[in-house]
């Protein structure tokens, strides 16, 4: 199969798009650190979700924080409450200091998160 003009043209473009984001991406922190917030469900949604990309941002020179809206105290096979919502808080943590990022846990418990107005403050106050 021959290339033609069209498809050396889009492959062309596809391969300088990301070092051209990449570029214009360090332009701009070097300007402005941007803040942003990552939000999971629970303790390591944010993290797998998002924690190679934070880690980027956080060598671009961007303050990154990855929040866990609820405590992650259930869900275990062998542990529940207290003890588990500390473990998850910890391991949260430490997954943030690997990838350079702020890591916060709120205390909420899991499968209660409900559209309270007390749950939005908790949520604004991230910011």
């Amino acid at each position: 199969m021959r290339p033609n003009l069209r498809n050396i043209i889009c492959s062309t473009i596809l391969m300088t798009l990301p070092l051209l984001c990449h570029i214009t991406s360090l332009q701009a922190a070097e300007e402005t650190p941007l803040r942003i917030i990552c939000f999971g469900a629970h303790p390591d949604d944010a993290e797998y979700k998002n924690g190679g990309t934070a880690a980027l941002w956080a060598q671009q020179g961007h303050k990154v924080k990855l929040v866990s809206v609820t405590n992650g105290d259930i869900g275990h096979f062998e542990m529940a409450g207290g003890t588990l919502a500390q473990r998850r808080a910890a391991e949260a943590k430490a997954a943030a200091k690997i990838l350079g990022v702020e890591s916060e846990v709120l205390d909420i418990h899991d499968g209660e998160l409900l559209p309270t107005l007390e749950n939005r403050k908790k949520i604004v106050k991230l910011t």
